[in-house]
């Protein structure tokens, strides 16, 4: 199923614009790196500066973030009374990440730590009673949560009732009443208008806590949890600004030579046969996240806690085996999911938004599947089920449609809800989807006022091909790591001569061509663009530039998002 998709380049700096590179620009024909850096808000000299820097000396005070000290507190006193501390996490990437992080830190420390990661099919999201009763009988007298919790007040009570005390680590937004936790340690909580307040993922936050029990503890800086952290936050798709930014940049340096046996057990299994390099923040969202994510999409998450937790290298490349068996399975049933979802909807349609029902599906898989409708249309997604009298849904949004807010307004309806304005779930009785549906498509048509009628690829600037050189590819390596706030450069050219063109993948699903760079040739690959008719002229092409380590050599080559036949 193929959309047509408007191209629309970024507005220009203004005229004059300069920006001190120093080598960074050196060899980069025209203007190109100020107007990459202009379109991510670098504006000044010290913004370059800011921009590039690296080290550990840009990490924050952890203290700065609300209820820190009173978690240290109770953490370390749990640790010096040798209390059983128990870690309940998300069963997705960021919740796992951030679950290892805290049973290592603990661990480290001397103390003990005992994990809870709840089915997806049983359990649902978020802390339970269930959860609560099996941490008793292990003997724990202090929870901390990790990636959730912030909205568990009924549960955390429950848990007071037992003598078992409660830290909440989370970042998810709270628009209800606050649990009477021992601290809640979130970064929306009370410190959005400050200076240094940063939009940390969970496993963020529970480095950040790591980071703050080891200074209390003397301890050195947790830097081989870094990769941790920078898996969760690459996962999450948080804003890679501020402190973000140097998580991730760092947890890749050290990634790339970390001694823990399941992080390189799922890098050397996420590759391809021959490939090597630093890892980058694609490779663990294409590839490693994926492998984390699978299991628990298909129900229980243990395995992905277990390599992330593991210190024995022949477990770690049979859980790393595992992993990727899941992921297998995972991508064929997603695909049936697809094909199920397809008969639902037509993407030209007048309705605002997408919704589809997909029963008899792994509930993990509707995320995704939420996702690609999303991005295939360019509309507010809901992919939803029934079970035992209930709908249980995942929905993605883009700009149209804040869904946290949109479904905050009906929030004495649900049975559960929560997320972000681009990421969100719930469960409502089934005789109530209907009409939430229908408030839904009042809010995206509201917010889709003005936007575009068809889905939109941006791009940062136009170039000619002759003018791409390694000192190009090189300068956008150096904008590294890429995610949200920091978006992969995307460029235009139009006019490209094509030297080679043939299909590639099973069914033909992919495109490989050879364009003419005024005498020299620039490969490229285009997946999913296959079935594209391009004629025998010149061709537009949107694309980013990509690199990677073969057998110990660099290529660069253009990764093609989208192709069309020149006009004129």
């Amino acid at each position: 199923m193929t959309l047509d998709r408007k191209w629309q380049i970024t507005e220009p700096p203004p005229p004059g614009f300069r920006l001190d590179l120093g080598f960074l620009g050196s060899g980069v024909r025209g203007t190109l790196p100020a107007r990459l850096l202009w379109n991510r808000g670098v504006r000044t000299n010290s913004d370059v500066a800011e921009y590039f820097s690296s080290g550990m000396d840009d990490f924050l005070d952890p203290l700065i973030l609300p209820d820190m000290a009173k978690a240290v507190d109770r953490l370390h006193r749990a640790i010096q009374e040798d209390e059983t501390v128990g870690v309940f996490g998300d069963f997705d990437v960021d919740g796992l990440t951030g679950t290892a992080i805290m049973l290592r830190a603990i661990r480290s420390l001397g103390g003990k730590a005992v994990p809870y990661i709840p089915n997806r099919e049983t359990d649902g999201h978020g802390l339970s009673n269930q959860a609560i009763d099996s941490f008793l009988s292990a003997g724990v007298s202090l929870i901390t949560t990790v990636d959730t919790g912030s909205t568990a007040v009924e549960e955390i009570a429950y848990a007071q009732t037992l003598g078992i005390d409660t830290v909440v680590t989370d970042h998810h937004l709270i628009e209800t009443e606050r649990p009477a936790a021992i601290a809640i340690v979130n970064p929306h909580v009370g410190s959005e208008d400050s200076d240094e307040s940063v939009d940390y993922s969970g496993a963020g936050v529970a480095f950040k806590l790591a980071q703050a029990l080891c200074s209390a503890a003397s301890a050195p800086f947790p830097e081989d949890l870094l990769p941790l952290a920078a898996l969760g936050t690459i996962a999450d798709i948080v804003p890679l600004v501020s402190e973000n930014r140097t998580l991730v940049r760092e947890g890749l340096r050290i990634l790339g030579q970390t001694d823990l046996p399941g992080l390189r057990a799922l890098l050397d299994i996420s590759r391809a046969p021959g490939a090597s390099g630093r890892p980058t923040a694609e490779l663990i969202s294409f590839y490693v996240a994926p492998r984390l994510n699978a299991p628990g999409r298909m129900g229980d998450a243990e395995p992905s806690l277990q390599i992330l937790s593991t210190d024995d290298v022949s477990e770690a490349r049979a859980l790393a085996d595992r992993l990727d068996a899941d992921n297998t399975k995972r991508r064929s049933l997603s695909e049936k999911a697809w094909e199920h979802a397809s008969t639902q909807f037509s993407p030209n349609s007048d309705d605002p938004i997408v919704a589809v029902n997909c029963d008899g599906f792994p509930m993990g898989l509707l995320g995704p599947l939420a996702g690609r409708l999303n991005e295939l249309t360019g509309k507010p997604a809901i992919a939803y089920q029934h079970v035992d009298g209930f709908a249980r849904a995942s929905c993605r949004s883009n700009t149209v449609l804040d869904l946290h807010a949109a479904l905050s307004t009906h929030s004495d309806k649900f049975e559960r809800f929560g997320g972000h304005a681009r990421a969100a779930g719930f469960s409502i009785k089934n005789d109530l989807l209907a009409d939430l549906l229908d408030d839904l498509r009042k809010h995206a048509a509201w917010g889709a006022l003005g936007a575009p009628a068809v889905p939109t690829l941006h791009a940062d600037a136009e170039v000619r091909l002759e003018d791409l050189t390694v000192s190009t590819w090189n300068f956008v390596s150096a904008m590294e790591p890429f995610g949200e706030a920091n978006r992969e450069p995307v460029l235009v050219t139009y006019g490209a001569r094509p030297l080679d063109v043939r299909t590639v993948g099973v069914g033909g699903k992919h495109l490989k061509i050879s364009f003419d760079a005024d005498g020299r040739r620039i490969e490229s690959i285009g997946f999913g663009l296959g079935d594209r008719d391009l004629g025998t002229g010149t061709v537009d092409i949107i694309f980013q530039l990509r690199s990677e380590v073969w057998r110990g050599k660099t290529r660069h080559q253009l990764g093609l998002r989208d192709i069309r036949p020149s006009k004129g």
